[in-house]
């Protein structure tokens, strides 16, 4: 299934908002892709039992519109039929941002697959409409610090077990977590080895290890962008649909209204591969948890692992959940 390419294939139809050129989606005859007069691209889901659920309800956020249960004229082969359908229109003309909403369409599709319930439809059509609704938040990170967890995950040994471990909040204070096995990554653009801290990433619980991994990234215009990470990622999780729905929900989230910027934003790939290097958080320098006062939170600073010896991972004794996959 290649959506952009389906896509491509067809012309802007008529001056009419409900009539659209489509094509079917091959192995999911329930499923077109079309674009409407505006040059939209769109997602149209057939419906031969109408959606009568009032927790779903047609919408319109910055990019997406969702409407139930709509009469349209498509265009197939220079051929037209009306018929009902569910559609999901996606109102941008940026291709960065259109080519994204086709991917995560590709997902949506495998996940609503060929015989859904209607609860199943509806079910994968909130968790799709949750993506796109965090594009009016603000960011919770930069692009370079989203990059760097992404070339972690697509340079690692075994990627599915990363991204299973990888953080549902951006906010949350490591960025995978396996209980006894966290992973915490830091990014620089000065190839520097300082890093800025929160006292929690240094002082963990008892029994338990942090791996920082420390990483140069630099903008370049021949790079890999965050899109082209996510493709890579992708393909190497295979059919694990609930992982790739994973991961657009947490580009979603922490680009947020920065998405369409930062998307395209390249970086480059071997600079980060050649420079990354793990370290055990007892081995740098922090304010030990006993000399913060209780009554003072969200404590943050910068240290130096310049002089640092790094470590392998897999030198590490664990119980295999989290570290032998880097």
């Amino acid at each position: 299934m290649n959506l952009i390419a389906l896509y491509d294939t067809l012309s802007i139809s008529d001056n009419d908002s409900k009539v659209f050129n489509a094509i079917p989606i091959p192995e999911y005859p329930e499923f077109r892709i079309a674009i409407d007069f505006e040059g939209n691209a769109l997602l149209l889901l057939s419906v031969n039992k109408r959606i009568k659920d009032i927790s779903l309800k047609n919408f319109r956020l910055k990019y997406l519109q969702l409407e139930q249960n709509v009469e349209c004229k498509i265009l197939e082969n220079n051929t037209s039929r009306l018929q009902t359908f569910t559609i999901i229109t996606f109102r941008s003309a940026d291709r960065n941002l259109q080519e994204y909403f086709l991917r995560i369409s590709e997902t949506l599709v495998k996940a609503i697959g060929k015989n859904p319930t209607q609860q199943q439809v509806i079910d994968s059509l909130k968790r799709f409409v949750e993506v796109f609704k965090a594009l009016t938040d603000i960011p919770t990170k930069t692009v370079n610090g989203l990059w760097a967890e992404l070339f972690l995950i697509d340079n690692a040994k075994n990627p599915q077990k990363l991204l299973n471990y990888w953080h549902s909040i951006p906010e949350e204070k490591f960025d995978f977590n396996a209980g006894a096995e966290k992973v915490e990554v830091k990014s620089n653009s000065n190839f520097e080895r300082k890093h800025v801290f929160s006292s929690e990433q240094l002082n963990p619980p008892a029994n338990t290890q942090v791996l920082i991994a420390s990483v140069f990234v630099k903008q370049h215009n021949s790079g890999i962008n965050i899109q082209q990470l996510i493709d890579s990622i992708s393909n190497k999780v295979g059919s694990d649909y609930t992982l790739t729905e994973k991961l657009s929900s947490i580009v979603c989230k922490t680009l947020a209204n920065s998405l369409e910027h930062s998307i395209g934003v390249k970086f480059d790939y071997e600079i980060a591969r050649q420079s990354l290097q793990f370290y055990r958080h007892q081995d740098i320098d922090k304010i030990e948890k006993i000399h913060i006062p209780e009554n003072i939170s969200e404590v943050r600073y910068k240290s130096d692992l310049t002089e640092l010896m790094p470590i392998s991972p897999t030198a590490i004794k664990s119980n295999g959940l989290l570290f032998d996959s880097l």
